[in-house]
């Protein structure tokens, strides 16, 4: 098979980085090749002798150290082949987290972590950002409303040091209380890929999720689906709580090419998704739609309800959002209770030193790990 190598006298004639092909030693074009370069080199020494002295010399400090660069990253080696389709370069995930009663334990966002990672293997090489929201410092707790006493910042404290220990992706802080839709919101700032799985910290995987297939089908239907839910209880039978709640009629359609359905949601849900990033930027965030401090669903979500059920199922076009319906009748993503720390004992992706006879007390006190 012909091969592709990088030649240097012919590069550095052109100015290009661009590599040589090489036909097999018996080629009989090899000779008129060599006396192309030969020519190649004496119109470069014509063309540099009539430079500056000055000038010859940095012009030729400039290519030595191209050489070395490029001969440093294997550059002269064979050229690397162009990566097919991958899905760490399609999609990053955002794992979202804010202050909870169990920290400074970890044991909550290494479960969903674990579970996403176990049910859906396809993300193992997709980047993470975990996004840390900010708190208020209150007398009184109020975890909703990302407020917490002084010993809730310092259990927050120390859950963001030992959060870092465990590497799973980078970390992306909010100086003050921003709530989950702003936080979100800076995250996307260091998304360098067309799609984002946004994962909150307590919803967790319970079953196998395609979720590369999603990424396809997004990518194959990129004018009419921005954004795809991942099914939980409550949109498990969506068509027959549209219908009793709304009096509105959907069903589902089959994507070309997929083995599974999407079903219409008429309202904008914060639980386990696949978005288009352009989606977030360019439509959730570009007025006051999302308010500081809530939740995306919060005003987005009842915005474009009213919007749906005013104007009917063809406002729906601008929206593109849908739910994941894959025939099978069990949700692929539940809830978890972070402020229960006798709950951890139920996990299923963590240590499980913690669960040690009379270890009550440190359990209730957060510390599960």
């Amino acid at each position: 098979a012909q091969q592709v190598f990088y030649d240097g006298a012919s590069a550095v004639a052109s100015g290009t980085d661009r590599g040589v092909s090489l036909e097999p030693k018996h080629s009989q074009d090899a000779g008129e090749r060599g006396h192309a370069h030969r020519h190649a080199d004496a119109e470069r020494r014509v063309r540099d002798h009539r430079l500056p002295k000055r000038r010859r010399r940095l012009l030729l400090v400039v290519r030595r150290r191209r050489t070395e660069r490029r001969r440093r990253h294997g550059v002269f080696c064979r050229r690397r082949r162009r990566r097919g389709w991958r899905l760490s370069d399609r999609l990053t995930i955002i794992l979202c987290t804010s202050p909870v009663k169990t920290n400074p334990s970890t044991a909550l966002i290494e479960e969903v972590h674990g579970s996403m990672r176990h049910f859906a293997p396809c993300l193992a090489d997709c980047p993470v950002i975990v996004s840390c929201d900010g708190y208020k410092v209150r007398e009184k707790p109020k975890y909703r409303s990302g407020q917490v006493t002084r010993e809730g910042g310092d259990a927050y404290e120390e859950f963001l040091k030992r959060l870092a220990k465990l590497n799973l992706g980078q970390i992306v802080r909010c100086e003050e209380r921003e709530g989950f839709g702003f936080a979100l919101k800076n995250a996307l700032r260091h998304v360098r890929t067309p799609y984002v799985l946004v994962v909150q910290h307590d919803r967790n995987f319970v079953r196998p999720a395609d979720v590369e297939a999603v990424v396809r089908c997004l990518e194959a239907n990129a004018e009419t689906v921005k954004y795809v839910m991942l099914p939980t209880t409550t949109c498990l039978h969506y068509a027959r709580l549209v219908l009793s709640k709304y009096r509105l009629r959907i069903e589902a359609t089959r994507p070309e090419g997929f083995d599974f359905g999407l079903m219409p949601l008429l309202q904008w849900y914060d639980s386990t998704h696949v978005c288009s990033t352009r989606h977030y930027r360019d439509f959730v965030y570009r007025g006051d739609l999302v308010k500081r401090g809530g939740f995306v669903e919060d005003k987005l979500g009842q915005y474009q309800l009213a919007d749906i059920r005013a104007n009917g199922l063809d406002a729906h076009a601008k929206y593109a959002q849908f739910v994941l319906d894959d025939g099978v009748d069990a949700p692929m993503v539940s809830h978890l209770d972070g402020h229960d720390a006798l709950s951890f004992r139920k996990f299923s992706f963590i240590r499980r030193d913690f669960d040690a006879p009379g270890d009550d007390g440190a359990r209730a006190n957060g510390d599960a790990r």
